[in-house]
């Protein structure tokens, strides 16, 4: 079925809109840690849940979700899906604002955690339907910088409200926000995308959750765990097990879930490949960077959070170039340069010392931030390009699965590493350079995902063929048949 047309505001109205909403979801994720302690002395765990579930119970309800949002954005149209996932947010963020013990707190992380797992995906895919072919990778680019500030000003303004108020505070201000960005959505936010009335996969989708969540799990215990304890080869050969036998059912079923017939497409499944490897290199940074600076350094979570800061320059200052780029040259040249750049920046924070240059390291993070401007931005819109766009909506929400998943197994391996040196990610007491050897193990790893990516990215299309991808695209927004049927 065509897409409705009504586009008669700006596009930027509408991608300020959403911005509110991405706001809403992504001020949560980084927020919420620094109001951990303050739960705890408020709630705390006795008989409960431990603290860390407060941010596993969020992951756990955003990737449940995701699997269910192309087929529902598809059916119902993606504003109301925006909407009605900015409702369920708001409604996670009032029970966990009022929740008297931790076991209804994690309950509530998991209600908000669903409302906000078809909020980026469909914010995505939605900015990427408002623009013609040919001026996508700069919207998204812009877009892209915009949605950056939100986990940058995140921090400090959630320290501020656990100091001056309380954690409840900042529950109830992610409700406001979300309340408000639905408000909007309905105003302001044109009704664009595919629409198709497909029945509901419905084996497929709890299959997915099943195999998603047991990752997930598994990925955030494997420390405490253990790599080879019999509860982590139980649950990770469940999550394996079932997220292959939903890829089967997809091969063969008429509906699926999830169209992983979209991997037949080589540009498709080598953008994939470079948002899985790039993703795992980023999680790794912003994981075990911060740790290792606290442990080997023994500075305080503030010094460490402004050493971090000035990583945010480098992505905001290519991320609208390399969005500007894909529309004009193609994904393969800046992705590749991108690429080269984060392994070049990773392979000197494998090399640190503890008694190394703070304004070294600064620069290092810097010149890493410039290499994921040139990736993030060109690889997703690439992807999403070299398909029909009634794949835009699924498109986006493996994108953002991809992410997701690549996060928590990156970590779970990084972590096994400094355990079998450490025996903790972050121990108390333990030698200086035996901890900055581990440390830097990891940031090795890291940086040959990279190199790794350097070869899936040449499957990325050059500037003829993103050239064809537009045609095409624009071929679909007039009516017109593709030069390309089926998928692509």
């Amino acid at each position: 079925m065509p897409a409705p047309t009504h586009r008669a505001r700006s596009p930027w109205v509408a991608v300020g809109v959403i911005l509110v909403g991405s706001y809403a979801a992504l001020l949560n994720i980084t927020v919420v840690g620094v109001a951990l302690p303050a739960i705890v002395n408020d709630l705390g765990t006795s008989g409960g849940p431990g603290v860390d579930w407060v941010v596993t119970a969020f992951l756990i309800g955003v990737v449940a979700v995701q699997p269910l949002t192309g087929w529902a954005a598809d059916r119902v149209g993606r504003k109301r899906v925006y909407g009605a996932s900015l409702i369920v947010f708001a409604l996670g963020s009032l029970l966990c604002a009022v929740a008297p013990g931790m076991t209804l707190l994690v309950a509530a992380r998991v209600v908000q955690g669903a409302g906000a797992g078809a909020v980026m995906p469909i914010g995505m895919a939605t900015v990427y339907d408002l623009f013609p072919p040919e001026r996508r990778g700069t919207a998204m680019g812009v877009w892209g910088v915009a949605v950056m500030a939100a986990p940058a000003v995140g921090p400090p303004v959630g320290g501020w409200m656990v100091t001056a108020a309380s954690w409840r505070l900042l529950f109830v201000v992610f409700g406001v926000i979300a309340v408000a960005a639905a408000v909007l959505s309905v105003r302001y936010l044109p009704d664009v995308g595919h629409r198709e009335r497909r029945p509901l996969d419905l084996i497929g989708w709890v299959l997915s959750v099943v195999g998603v969540v047991a990752i997930v799990i598994v990925s955030r215990e494997l420390p405490s765990w253990g790599v080879t304890s019999p509860v982590t080869l139980l649950v990770a050969g469940v999550g394996v097990g079932a997220i292959v036998a939903v890829v089967l059912r997809s091969l063969s079923h008429p509906h699926p879930i999830i169209e992983f017939r979209m991997f037949a497409v080589p540009a498709f499944a080598a953008g994939m490949v470079v948002v899985w490897l790039s993703s795992t290199n980023q999680f790794g940074q912003l994981t075990f960077l911060p740790v290792e600076l606290q442990v080997v350094r023994d500075l305080d979570p503030g010094r460490v959070g402004l050493l971090l800061a000035p990583a945010a320059l480098g992505v905001a200052a290519t991320m609208p170039l390399g969005g500007w780029l894909v529309d004009r040259v193609g994904a393969r040249v800046p992705v590749f340069v991108g690429l080269a750049v984060m392994a070049i920046g990773t392979f000197q924070l494998a090399g640190l010392r503890p008694d190394g240059s703070e304004l070294s390291l600064v620069i290092v993070l810097i010149v890493i931030g410039v290499g994921q401007g040139f990736v993030f931005v060109p690889t997703t819109v690439a992807a999403m390009s070299s398909l029909s766009d009634r794949f835009v909506a699924q498109a986006s929400v493996v994108n953002s699965l991809n992410r997701q998943l690549s996060g928590a197994v990156g970590v779970a391996v990084f972590s096994a590493i400094v355990v079998a040196d450490l025996g903790a990610v972050a121990p108390l007491d333990v030698d200086v350079d035996r901890a900055q050897a581990a440390y830097n193990r990891v940031f090795l790893v890291s940086a040959w995902t990279c190199v790794a990516g350097l070869v899936a990215c040449w499957w990325l299309p050059g500037r003829r063929r993103m050239q064809e991808h537009h045609r095409d695209r624009s071929a679909e927004r007039t009516g017109d048949e593709p030069a390309e049927s089926r998928l692509s």
